[in-house]
């Protein structure tokens, strides 16, 4: 397995994973997302397939982070078949590497409140839990 920069041949792949990832958005908005992003992507590859991604944004405030903006972990995503095989954890180390050479000196990221796999995920990669909130909107 490896782990590299998206490029331009991998974007029908990401955007399958990204489907997948947030089922209840439009394909189509994902798919011109990632063709718009700010955000770093890198993929894992696995035998010339790709098996995962980890999306790192850059936000003007992340909670429990220093004043100032911090890198984010805005999506990361493994295929079934490839998880428990350190892969997130490959795709994680790419981001940080990348946060820090770009002089971030703090990575946020988050979960929906009722996604423990997640949260288990993030815990034994080192994050710690800062803060838990419940978002509102209304629609004008």
């Amino acid at each position: 397995m490896i782990v590299r920069p998206i490029r331009d041949e991998d974007n029908q792949a990401c955007c399958a994973m990204r489907a997948r990832l947030w089922p209840d958005e439009n394909p189509e908005e994902l798919a011109g997302e990632l063709g718009d992003m700010r955000e770093t992507v890198f993929v894992a590859e696995d035998g010339g397939a790709l098996i995962g991604f980890i999306e790192i944004g850059v936000r003007s405030y992340a909670e429990g982070g220093p004043d100032g903006p911090s890198a984010y972990v805005e999506g990361i995503y493994v295929e079934a078949n490839h998880r428990r095989r350190g892969v997130a954890n490959a795709l994680l180390a790419a981001a940080e590497q990348w946060a820090r050479a770009e002089g971030f000196t703090y990575l946020g990221s988050d979960a929906l409140l009722d996604n423990d796999l997640s949260h288990a995920w993030h815990k034994a990669a080192g994050f710690a839990e800062v803060e838990r909130i419940v978002v509102f909107g209304k629609s004008l």
